[in-house]
């Protein structure tokens, strides 16, 4: 297809999204560009939080002439030049809108805006949720969101708590009861409008919904899953539907079960143990996915820096004999080290790189028995820990599991 079929006949959505990430690169190429395919948006800057969505975009594009859709293509290059937020609060308050994000996010950021010193930027506007998701703001647009900075509101003159008043205020203006039942006793929300997760924060809709014992789960986003804490065998259909969703879905959340307390979603841990087994194979996989996304960051840091420190890697794997799932790291005699917190460590002995014994501990034992060598890294998400040393190894074969799985 040559550039004039282009314009003369629609193209696919997938090869539009392309020809904009073209564009958009050639014009800004400060910024980064994403293609959410399932989403049929672009996600601009390293923290993705600004959301141009292409369903009204695309179908403008096809319907529009030649020199329309020339027009069109330029009017998007505008866009991804965040526009100038609205200098007083009166004139943004009715646009602000809450997100959840996974706590990965800010540790991305986080680390995407350490100087050579290793000392944060500047910040955005990221609050504290529950141990593995963040809440954040953003100003809603007719086709984008955008995020801002926490400087931002003294420019405006409120505090945190007023804007989160507000978002939350039109949160709850823009939520009917629009859900529906995709399993027995569970329930999923249909919006469809970016902000379904966020709609975790609404006590009363989960209690109209699931009753006066409501679990929530927002394991992506865009998904509010639903059910009743008195209904065992729907929170385990929720959960193993969460874990179909997070086999498939590219934008992660949450991997955690939410009750509600004084009018907050706050984590809760099911006494059922299949349920509860199932949460914490989950959190495996999210945690897996955390720890491997900030690898390469981590390793581009430590080459600037001329370091030689190893990012060790995040595993799960089974046993098997029990079938149970694991999460296990490897710490290496004479490699400084990075680790991950993982179920079990395996400490390899080298001679020469020619391994002389390997002996797989439970972390817990491990951390308890020598401590000292493996320090917590200040502020990390998920937990990291810096090894120095190496265990003695007659400690290690007292601690030892057995040799299976």
């Amino acid at each position: 297809m040559t550039l004039l079929d282009f314009f003369r006949r629609p193209p696919a959505p997938r090869r539009y999204a392309r020809l904009l990430m073209r564009m958009l690169a050639r014009h800004h190429a400060e910024e980064p560009v994403r293609f959410d395919a399932q989403g049929f948006r672009l996600l601009v800057g390293a923290d993705g939080g600004h959301v141009i969505n292409l369903h009204n975009l695309y179908a403008e594009y096809c319907a529009a002439g030649r020199q329309e859709r020339v027009r069109q293509l330029a009017r998007v290059l505008a866009l991804v030049q965040r526009a100038e937020l609205p200098a007083g609060f009166a004139e943004v308050r009715a646009r602000l809108m809450p997100v959840l994000r996974g706590r990965g996010m800010a540790e991305y950021l986080r680390l995407t805006e350490l100087d050579k010193a290793r000392q944060p930027a500047s910040g955005f506007l990221l609050l504290p949720f529950s141990s593995d998701t963040i809440l954040t703001l953003m100003v809603d647009g007719e086709q984008s969101m955008q995020s801002f900075r926490s400087e931002q509101l003294a420019q405006w003159g409120v505090s945190v708590d007023e804007a989160l008043a507000a978002a939350m205020d039109n949160l709850r203006d823009a939520t009917v009861d629009r859900v529906v039942q995709v399993e027995r006793g569970v329930f999923a929300g249909d919006w469809n409008d970016v902000y379904d997760s966020s709609r975790l924060l609404l006590p009363d809709l989960a209690h109209r919904i699931a009753g006066a014992n409501p679990l929530a789960m927002a394991p992506a986003r865009g998904t509010l899953l639903l059910a009743s804490g008195n209904d065992t065998d729907a929170v385990r259909a929720m959960v193993a539907l969460a874990q179909r969703i997070a086999d498939t879905e590219s934008r992660p959340v949450s991997a955690l079960l939410y009750r509600y307390q004084d009018g907050r979603p706050v984590a809760h841990v099911p006494d059922d143990a299949p349920a509860r087994s199932a949460l914490d194979s989950l959190g495996r996989q999210y945690l897996y996915g955390d720890y491997a996304a900030q690898k390469e960051t981590l390793d581009e840091l430590h080459e600037r820096e001329g370091s030689d420190l190893f990012v060790a890697s995040y595993k799960v794997m089974r046993d098997t004999a029990s079938g149970i799932a694991y999460s296990m790291c490897s710490w290496t005699r004479g490699v400084d080290a990075l680790l991950p917190r993982t179920d079990r460590v395996a400490l390899v002995d080298l001679d020469d790189e020619h391994m002389r014994e390997l002996i797989v501990v439970p972390w817990d034992a491990l951390h308890a028995a020598c401590g000292e060598l493996m320090q917590p890294v200040p502020d990390a998400w998920p937990a990291r820990y810096r090894v120095t040393g190496f265990p003695e190894l007659a400690l290690a074969r007292a601690l030892a599991l057995p040799a299976r799985g």
